[in-house]
């Protein structure tokens, strides 16, 4: 969502971040995991996960092992020095050597044969103490989570400033919608090359060509609805450039406050309408007046407010105050 997206989940990351959670249980040999049990005697086979062959086993199996590399940097590993844990060094030739730990651990202490090479040597001083006790497998920075591993997945992209204007207690999901359709410039607005043969005339003012910067708001008939918004409920717009009024909203109505959250509802909300109200004059050649427009998206958005089960404070009595909602009286018998 902050993103400017809609909160909908990259599939294949998300997909990726479900195998790896089965991927976390081999790696801690999850001995209640009747699966894990398997895969052990029928893929392992006394290996190690890290180094047993990835081209090898059933289609499933060998995606699995692809997404070591992914994990990896993400895991802490706390030896004990009698663990027989089999253990993995990359040297300079990219070539992979496994060993059981109690061949390099001499007195509870590493023991390694002479070493020349740089890299090997860096990586040296790179490896965990050994302590007593039971060998652990720990995932960095806490606990393992499909949510965390999504976040490994998943390409991440630049924040938007405007994503609080499509969230909040009072959103409707379809107005929401269509307010980021606009915000993006995606609806299918006469200006685009695909419509041209229908005129690129606005059908709400009849006067100039329809853009998304014209609808909302500087065409004549979405400004008198803005008009007779404020008239309702005391809904202040600028009617700049479209680009610098979503700017000005997400700043102004950007908190957690009920009623700025009802104010964003109310944008989605016009926006839809209006958009609706044009689709209606092209395709079924019907027409409302501004007010009423204005009068049903306040109305809606009355009506989701009542539906909230909101808490008796300052900001809930003048929410109801400004949409002009009488306060329920309570029985304190």
């Amino acid at each position: 969502m902050e993103e400017g997206g809609l909160g909908i989940r990259d599939i294949l990351a998300l997909n990726k971040a479900l195998m790896s959670r089965h991927l976390w249980n081999v790696i801690q040999s999850n001995q209640s995991s009747i699966w894990v049990q398997w895969i052990a005697h029928t893929h392992l086979r006394h290996k190690s996960v890290w180094t047993v062959d990835a081209k090898g086993g059933s289609w499933g199996w060998r995606k699995l092992l692809r997404l070591r590399s992914a994990l990896l940097p993400y895991i802490e590993f706390k030896p004990r020095h009698s663990d027989p844990t089999v253990f993995r060094v990359a040297l300079a030739g990219r070539t992979f050597i496994a060993a059981k730990l109690s061949a390099v651990i001499v007195d509870g202490d590493w023991s390694w044969p002479p070493i020349t090479d740089m890299e090997c040597i860096e990586i040296l001083h790179l490896l965990p103490n050994i302590h007593n006790g039971n060998d652990s497998i720990l995932w960095r920075g806490g606990e393992f989570t499909t949510t965390v591993a999504y976040g490994i997945f998943r390409t991440p992209g630049p924040i938007v400033g405007w994503y609080p204007l499509l969230s909040g207690p009072c959103k409707i999901p379809r107005f929401s919608f269509v307010l980021w359709l606009a915000i993006l410039g995606k609806l299918s607005t006469m200006d685009k090359p695909w419509l041209s043969h229908l005129g690129g005339v606005c059908v709400l003012c009849g006067r100039e060509v329809e853009t998304h910067e014209h609808l909302f708001f500087r065409c004549s008939y979405s400004r008198r609805c803005i008009r007779d918004l404020k008239e309702a409920v005391r809904f202040t717009w600028p009617n700049r450039a479209w680009g610098e009024d979503i700017t000005w909203a997400s700043t102004r109505w950007k908190g957690r406050h009920i009623v700025q959250a009802a104010y964003r509802a109310l944008l989605s909300a016009i926006v839809y309408h209006i958009w609706r109200e044009r689709n209606q004059r092209v395709f079924q050649h019907s027409e409302r007046p501004s007010t009423t427009i204005a009068r049903i998206a306040a109305e809606e958005i009355r009506q989701k407010i009542l539906s909230l089960d909101l808490s008796d404070s300052v900001s809930t009595r003048g929410l109801y105050r400004l949409w002009r909602i009488p306060w329920p009286v309570r029985d304190t018998a």
